[in-house]
């Protein structure tokens, strides 16, 4: 619970900082140009950057919690706990494809 409490204040924050670029770019001048079809803002925020800058940090900050030194360790362990139910796949495996085949 607590990290979904995370995420969301992430990307609570994001889309504030989002709205306040927004509305810093948006001066008062109002030519509308060919950036701003392509989403860009007339004060030169583009949306489309700005919407995958913000998907990049969220990712970013999630990858920063992941204990990458105790990974393999917790793959193996994985592995091993589930070695019964790969080799029952396997043997599934191999006689479908003799059905399939023969």
């Amino acid at each position: 619970m607590r990290s979904a409490i995370g995420f969301l204040s992430l990307l609570a924050f994001g889309f504030l900082a989002a709205g306040v670029l927004t509305v810093v770019g948006s001066g008062p001048s109002a030519d509308f140009s060919f950036d701003a079809a392509l989403g860009a803002m007339p004060g030169g925020v583009h949306l489309g950057s700005l919407l995958i800058g913000l998907v990049l940090g969220v990712v970013l900050s999630g990858l920063a919690r992941v204990s990458w030194a105790e990974l393999p360790r917790r793959f193996v362990f994985w592995l091993l706990a589930y070695e019964r139910t790969f080799y029952r796949l396997a043997l599934a495996g191999v006689f479908i494809g003799v059905l399939v085949f023969y």
